[in-house]
């Protein structure tokens, strides 16, 4: 038996748990592959594999992009071309993050370390996961394809490169599963102590300057819901600004006609459970309409 003492990295992280809503249904009554004898038993069962299967993989593709552009910002970006030499290096570290996505099943669990030494800048991979998350929702509505997830801050390990394991993923995924309930991502109030904490940070170096103010505009991306939960206002104003742009109000209007198909479509077949939950998101939807064109021109405060 080795008296060798093992060297546990532990360090404290933000997590995302995303889930794929209604795989349950998609795949009910299937066991065994089917035999599959004539075109139509083919074509049927490639349709069960496109409604499952197909989803997952388009929600992993979706993330993958996301991420990509995170991890690989634009060196060409018109504002870094105004900088001096001098100015670039400084720009690029508070710019780099390690942003992480981890495939589970039908979901995604997304992380950064917040011990990371080589990161300037912490919040960049915080405010990273809130743009990816509330991505993910919005595009799952606009594809009828609706996810739900949530956002903690906790400590974690990493027991193999990529794979996170600890009260960091059980957190989010606790909150995902039995808070969440519905497409919308809950987020935790250790994680907005986190982001108060940054924002009161009162230090004026270039890198602390930039953590304040993406932690002030992860707060501005929160919103409280009925039930007191903290959910990413991805149909805010400050969500529109920074992540959806010019695509906002495509991306409303195909997520409204979603939201309001399932409503109905609940309220006809008597399932009551799922006819209140797209009610009071349709709520969130009447309360939050696309900007005017005046409105969608003016930088949020």
């Amino acid at each position: 038996m080795s008296n060798r003492q093992e060297n546990y990295a532990t360090y404290n992280y933000c997590v995302s748990f995303i889930d794929l809503l209604g795989q349950r249904e998609a795949l009910h009554g299937q066991g065994l592959l089917p035999v599959l004898n004539t075109d139509a038993d083919r074509e049927a069962f490639l349709t069960i594999i496109r409604e499952s299967i197909g989803a997952i993989i388009r929600l992993q593709r979706d993330a993958e992009t996301m991420v990509k552009r995170v991890i690989e910002p634009d060196p060409n970006s018109p504002f870094r071309s105004t900088l001096s030499d001098e100015e670039r290096v400084t720009w690029d570290a508070m710019q780099f993050t390690r942003l992480t996505t981890q495939r589970w099943s039908d979901g995604l669990v997304s992380f950064v370390s917040l011990g990371d030494r080589d990161i300037k800048c912490l919040m960049n991979g915080i405010y990273s996961i809130f743009c990816l998350s509330g991505t993910l929702c919005f595009l799952g509505l606009t594809r009828g394809k609706p996810v739900r997830g949530a956002i903690d801050v906790a400590w974690g390990m990493e027991l193999h490169v990529g794979e996170l394991y600890g009260p960091a993923v059980v957190r989010a995924y606790e909150l995902e599963s039995e808070v969440a309930q519905y497409p919308r991502i809950v987020v935790s109030s250790r994680t907005i102590q986190f982001l108060q904490a940054c924002s009161r940070n009162t230090d004026t170096d270039p890198f602390s300057r930039f953590n304040r103010a993406l932690a002030d505009l992860c707060l501005k991306m929160l919103i409280p819901d009925a039930d007191g939960s903290w959910t990413l206002h991805y149909l805010g104003e400050s969500f529109r600004w920074s992540v959806t742009q010019d695509n906002h109000v495509v991306l409303y209007n195909e997520a409204y006609a979603f939201v309001m198909a399932q409503l109905r479509k609940h309220q006809d077949s008597g399932n009551s459970k799922l006819a209140f939950r797209y009610s009071h998101l349709m709520g969130y939807f009447y309360e939050h309409p696309p900007p005017t064109e005046e409105q969608s021109s003016s930088r949020p405060r």
